[in-house]
């Protein structure tokens, strides 16, 4: 069981990695990615090779190749499992592939609230930024010093207006994703999140801190703004461009400080839309 567990582990940091360097990519365009494609081979190199192979084509054709299951599905595809085929999954007696999309599984710890009645994704009257956020998302300022402190604000806020079940826990698994490689990226910015969760909607919540803290690596300038992102599976497509329109617009100066400038978050929710218009449809 340790070996699967292990395993399957490393698929999913592996998967994070690779993720994070497709972000790098559409956050950082001209950024030197020598030490993440290192660490990609590396952490890769032991993988049984039959596993190995699997999971770089699935990679080639979908934005996860190992994925949770929820309710008896496949989160990759949304095909139902049997209960024996769920009941494997849980056990992790032996790595399991779902029959229909063929991306690994394994079995999470439930981490995203149910949908809120007063939130309804997808919906035509949502537009914009307004799809992935909401007011009571925007935190101004963030009081935290250190990066665990900040992400601890800002994990508690989406637990504390329903977004997420257990911030405790979404916490634990921020940071562990910080620790595979830092989310923050030039101009002040960092996208820490959560991918491959149960149940909900794509969420982030917006956090600004005035003085900045040291986010990333040696070298990296202070961090002032945030972007914490909860990703359900079923979301997963849609988080890189997310990313990718917010780098674009806040690459622009004058774009941050319209957002440093604020003082509330009510001011920080309309800025965000005003910076955003022309961005995210």
């Amino acid at each position: 069981m340790t070996t699967t567990h292990s395993l399957i582990n490393q698929l999913i940091q592996l998967q994070e990695l690779v993720v994070a360097n497709m972000q790098k990519k559409v956050s950082q365009p001209n950024a030197r990615l020598e030490e993440l494609n290192k660490s990609i081979a590396t952490l890769g190199a032991d993988l049984p090779q039959q596993v190995k192979s699997h999971f770089n084509r699935l990679l080639q054709k979908h934005p996860e190749a190992i994925v949770p299951v929820a309710n008896d599905l496949c989160t990759g595809c949304g095909m139902g499992l049997t209960k024996s085929m769920v009941q494997a999954v849980h056990k992790a007696e032996g790595i399991t592939r779902c029959p229909n999309c063929a991306r690994f599984l394994y079995y999470p710890e439930q981490m995203v609230a149910a949908e809120r009645k007063s939130r309804s994704y997808g919906e035509a009257r949502k537009t914009g930024i307004s799809r992935f956020t909401s007011p009571e998302l925007m935190m101004v300022p963030l009081k935290g010093t250190t990066p665990e402190e900040v992400l601890g604000e800002m994990c508690t806020r989406m637990a504390d207006e329903g977004f997420v079940e257990d911030a405790n826990h979404l916490l634990d698994v921020a940071l562990q994703r910080e620790a595979i490689i830092s989310t923050a990226v030039d101009n002040g910015l960092a996208f820490p999140h959560v991918r491959g969760v149960e149940g909900g909607g794509l969420s982030m919540a917006v956090g600004i801190s005035k003085k900045g803290i040291k986010f990333g690596g040696p070298g990296r300038s202070l961090t002032r703004i945030f972007f914490f992102v909860v990703i359900p599976t079923a979301t997963s497509a849609f988080y890189l461009r997310l990313i990718a329109g917010l780098a674009k617009t806040f690459k622009e100066k004058e774009t941050r400080e319209l957002l440093l400038g604020c003082s509330t978050e009510e001011e920080l929710w309309k800025a965000l839309i005003k910076a955003t218009k022309g961005t995210f449809k």
